[in-house]
């Protein structure tokens, strides 16, 4: 007899131990999945941040490529007049504005695949990032489920099963009491003789015990005819 005790003594501890490290794990995940969630957005951010800086640069390349072209032409314009100073000028700032245009050039171009593949890159993780939420979700329901119909620590039975044995014992009980209270105006009616011979008289097996109303009515209104008659 003793034996069957420990043994689920034994297994309510190890359920106890399985659902402790369970809880443990599944709030580690959902700090993981947190931080995880956190990456990503910080890395969407700075992707932003970069592909806004791109488009900067793309946008001061070409305000570049418009300066060259009005120095140029400025330039062929000064000389034609004679004026090589400020052709001179003109030159040095062109040769200025293309070496800034070369170097603008080539940071655009490396830019372009840094970006490509840091896009895939983000692209993939917040695709592993979803995934990692609808698992989370997942165990979290599986949990919720197992828990619903996990054996409780006193009764041995699960959480449903016990919350449908009280249900039917309910169920039983107001039956009971029902078919106890059909019996008891059963007993009564027995017990008490005028009950019955009331309603024997209600049903108009003999004369009425109670004066009903409808009676009264009738007799009211044979009364009529005799007060016409004496105010008449």
């Amino acid at each position: 007899m003793f034996e069957p005790f420990m043994n689920q003594l034994r297994a309510l501890f190890l359920t106890s131990a399985e659902e402790s490290r369970d809880n443990q794990s599944l709030a580690l995940l959902s700090i993981n999945t947190r931080t995880a969630a956190a990456s990503v957005r910080a890395a969407q951010v700075a992707l932003a941040r970069a592909k806004a800086e791109q488009q900067q640069d793309r946008k001061r390349l070409w305000q570049i490529n418009a300066s060259l072209e009005d120095l140029e032409n400025r330039a062929r314009n000064a000389l034609l007049k004679g004026l090589e100073p400020l052709a001179k000028e003109a030159a040095e700032a062109i040769a200025l504005l293309e070496d800034e245009k070369s170097a603008l050039e080539e940071a655009i171009r490396s830019f372009d695949g840094d970006l490509s593949s840091l896009t895939e890159t983000l692209h993939r993780a917040q695709s592993r990032l979803r995934a990692l939420k609808r698992g989370e979700r997942t165990v979290e329901v599986r949990d919720q489920i197992q828990k619903a119909q996990s054996f409780g620590s006193s009764t041995g039975q699960s959480a449903l099963a016990l919350a449908e044995g009280q249900l039917e014992d309910i169920r039983r009980r107001q039956e009971r009491d029902q078919l106890a209270e059909q019996e008891f105006k059963t007993l009564s009616a027995a017990d008490n003789p005028s009950a019955v011979i009331e309603k024997l008289g209600d049903a108009g097996c003999g004369a009425p015990v109670k004066t009903r109303a409808d009676d009264v009515l009738a007799r009211l209104k044979s009364d009529i005819p005799l007060l016409l008659e004496k105010s008449s």
